[in-house]
């Protein structure tokens, strides 16, 4: 009975590597299309999308890895020589899901400043377009004036 959930855990943390693979690419994805300018919404919308549905397949994969945990963890303490190779082949998949999710957090910290300062170029663009927009209107105020004349020798009695 142990050993079909200390099967069940390893798949979990097979799939989880999978899963944490595929967030990767879509992370190396995302940083070559926020590095592009100008940059594609749609495309980078669509990777969060895909990234989103991962994120929710991680998450009810450490959700049953921790109640298929809870259910063998007593039997697993108790009988640890017995269950020796399975621990450390877990204990090894552990350890390279953490450093593959350590990865992945650092992708993800390069992707958000790549967005930021694709974002803070197209602030200025929109600035740098506000301020032309608003220099071309005073202009145009500006020499619709000059052709109004004042009446100056109009006499002002009546």
């Amino acid at each position: 009975m142990t050993e079909g959930y200390l099967q069940i855990l390893k798949e979990s943390l097979e799939k989880k590597l999978t899963v944490l693979e595929q967030i990767s690419e879509l992370n190396a994805r995302q940083y070559e299309i926020s590095s592009h300018q100008p940059m594609d919404m749609e495309a980078y919308d669509k990777t969060m999308d895909e990234k989103g549905e991962l994120i929710d397949v991680l998450n009810r994969l450490d959700e049953g890895f921790s109640t298929t945990y809870e259910y063998v963890a007593a039997e697993l303490k108790e009988h640890t020589k017995e269950h020796s190779p399975q621990i450390k082949e877990l204990q090894e998949l552990v350890r390279q899901v953490i450093e593959r999710g350590v990865e992945v957090e650092a992708q993800e910290k390069r992707n958000k400043s790549s967005l930021e300062a694709g974002l803070m170029m197209k602030r200025r663009e929109i600035r740098q377009m506000k301020v032309s927009t608003s220099a071309a209107t005073k202009y145009y105020k500006a020499m619709n004036k000059i052709n109004e004349v004042d009446p100056q020798l109009m006499d002002r009695k009546k």
